[in-house]
């Protein structure tokens, strides 16, 4: 019979080493393995740019991340590849995106537009798409969504798109993708329909 200190003492470890590995950093800390930083803060009240590509030296550079991107360059914080939660801020204190890291990669990530408005909610399976992305618009409402499995469009697809510039009135397409192949459950919307 184990003794209650000892389950305790256990107990608390376990507790110890899932809070140790589930850190939370500044953004501006997590790396590529060359140590290049792996977001590039722009300075604005925009989310950082992330690392794309799998080089370092003079041909480095970052891009905004959007549905469907695979982000295969792995992160490391102290030379060790990272486990947890990545912040981005601005110079006001303002939480600008959240990423979170399994063993160096890309699992999810969170980007605001302002304090409060989300823009991204993208799910990642080691730096490629997986699970439910969604995008919204300036206002906060939602954009587009689609669904991947290991990187193939699988399930859910909605666009909702804003005409108005064409002097068309807003549209929704909707349908769903079956292990890449697309089948549209409304109509379509295309810049010569009324």
């Amino acid at each position: 019979m184990i003794k209650p200190q000892k389950l305790l003492l256990a107990t608390l470890l376990i507790f110890a080493q899932s809070n140790f590995f589930a850190q939370e950093v500044n953004a501006d800390l997590v790396t590529i393995a060359c140590g290049n930083n792996y977001f590039s803060n722009t300075g604005t009240s925009q989310p950082p740019l992330i690392v794309s590509g799998w080089w370092c030296g003079d041909s480095y550079m970052w891009t905004p991340v959007s549905i469907g991107d695979t982000l295969r360059e792995l992160g490391y914080v102290d030379d060790a590849l990272y486990t947890g939660k990545a912040i981005s801020y601005d110079s006001l204190g303002n939480m600008l995106a959240w990423y979170t890291f399994d063993e160096g990669y890309l699992q999810h990530i969170e980007e605001f537009i302002g304090k409060d408005t989300l823009r991204n909610s993208l799910n990642l399976k080691n730096g490629i798409p997986h699970g439910t992305q969604r995008n919204y618009d300036w206002d906060g409402q939602l954009w587009m969504e689609k669904t991947f499995e290991d990187g193939i469009l699988n399930g859910p697809f909605f666009w909702r798109q804003d005409r108005r510039d064409f002097g068309l009135d807003p549209c929704i397409e909707t349908g769903i993708f079956r292990n890449g192949v697309y089948e549209r459950t409304s109509e379509p919307c295309e810049v010569g329909d009324n």
